[in-house]
């Protein structure tokens, strides 16, 4: 009996093993696959409605420096702006509400601001801006013609170094955003930078109880019958901090993946397969640099040895892809560049930590994470920019 169980042992790692780098595999086919064709060509919208035409929204908790500088950085042409708090403010250039706390509604946190502010507050314009404490405007000229724009982050280091680079790490993944104005259903969205028509936000809003808000709501437009989704993603990059701590990025990750698996319901079946297949590839991915020196240590555990350690090589080698592109694509120094490759190992593992918690066990809440002061921001930026 026990020589039939050690028997097993092998089979049992071989099919675990195998399991995951074909999750891997298929999750970065698809990539490929929406970077390579899908995306191929697209062109950044031209702004077709001026900022005058836009009411901005800042959602934070009680973060009063950092919101003043982010209201200071707006446009001049951007009149009507407004900030939704949780605590009492003084902010120039901007009227200022606070949630009351005896407002009630199914959404949570962040979706909660979101609710009371689509029930209470009055919008003329034809867009709502919707803006993190943090998102600093650096290039905004208009707004394209969609019911849906989102605008593109550019990531500022905060405290932590590696989080930085795990930031800039995850946005050379995001490029395959450029394809998602083509599919039926975007597949995330980032709600410090996205422009919504009024009416559209009015018809769907926030009530529901959420840890994704911003992707449920796109998710949500979708998912009407009544709504054929026309989505843009603009040319525009908003500054926005990295997570303080490699903790906060964490709890970060777990709440977006726990979020997309429990909204999974708003999509279609094909739709759901493809976020499953994906969460599950970004939680397992840290055990990837280990599947490819598996059979040197282990030889012979693994069924099909050679193909799987092919496999597994160029899985691990999309990792760096990866980061090559955020460096390329967002405009990094040389500096950072080598850096983030250099430690892309490492920044690849604490950038799925979190995605693999959310998974295991999901949060039911989540805190916010609190950002870094103005000043602090700017002493670490000029230390990234000396380097």
């Amino acid at each position: 009996m026990e020589g039939q169980v050690l028997a097993t042992v092998p089979a049992i790692l071989s099919m675990t093993l195998w399991t995951i780098v074909l999750l891997s595999a298929c999750s970065i086919a698809y990539w490929t696959y929406l970077v390579a064709f899908v995306a191929r060509g697209y062109e950044y919208p031209e702004p077709e409605h001026d900022l005058a035409d836009v009411q901005v929204r800042f959602l934070t908790v009680d973060a009063e420096h950092i919101v003043q500088e982010s209201v200071n950085a707006l446009p001049e042409a951007i009149t009507d702006r407004h900030v939704i708090a949780e605590q009492p403010m003084e902010i120039g250039g901007a009227t200022v509400h606070v949630v009351p706390e005896a407002f009630e509604c199914a959404a949570i946190r962040k979706g909660r601001a979101l609710e009371w502010a689509r029930q209470n507050l009055t919008c003329e314009q034809e867009y709502l801006l919707f803006l993190d404490e943090d998102s600093i405007v650096t290039d905004l000229d208009g707004i394209p013609d969609a019911d849906v724009v989102q605008f593109r982050e550019r990531p500022r280091r905060s405290r932590s170094w590696l989080t930085y680079l795990a930031e800039v790490f995850r946005l050379g993944f995001q490029v395959e955003q450029r394809a998602f104005p083509s599919l039926t259903v975007p597949l995330y969205a980032w709600g410090g930078g996205i422009a919504i028509r009024a009416e559209l936000e009015d018809r769907i809003g926030w009530d529901r109880k959420t840890m994704i808000e911003d992707t449920t709501f796109v998710w949500s437009v979708a998912a009407d019958e009544g709504i054929d989704l026309d989505f843009a993603l603009a040319r525009a990059t908003f500054d926005t901090q990295a997570p303080p701590t490699i903790r906060a990025m964490i709890g970060q990750r777990s709440r977006w993946i726990a979020g997309s698996q429990a909204e999974r319901g708003l999509l279609s079946r094909l739709y759901r397969s493809l976020t499953t297949v994906r969460n599950l590839a970004w939680a397992f991915s840290p055990a990837v640099p280990v599947l490819t020196v598996v059979p040197l240590f282990v030889p012979g555990t693994i069924a099909f040895e050679l193909a799987f350690q092919v496999l597994s090589v160029a899985v691990f080698a999309f990792v760096i892809v990866w980061s090559v592109l955020g460096v390329r694509y967002y405009g990094e120094s040389l500096s950072v560049g080598v850096a983030l490759v250099v430690l892309t190992p490492i920044v690849s593992l604490l950038h799925s930590l979190g995605a693999l918690a959310g998974l295991v066990a999901p949060p039911t809440d989540f805190a916010v994470t609190r950002k870094v002061e103005p000043e602090l921001v700017e002493t670490a930026d000029r230390e990234v920019d000396g380097d």
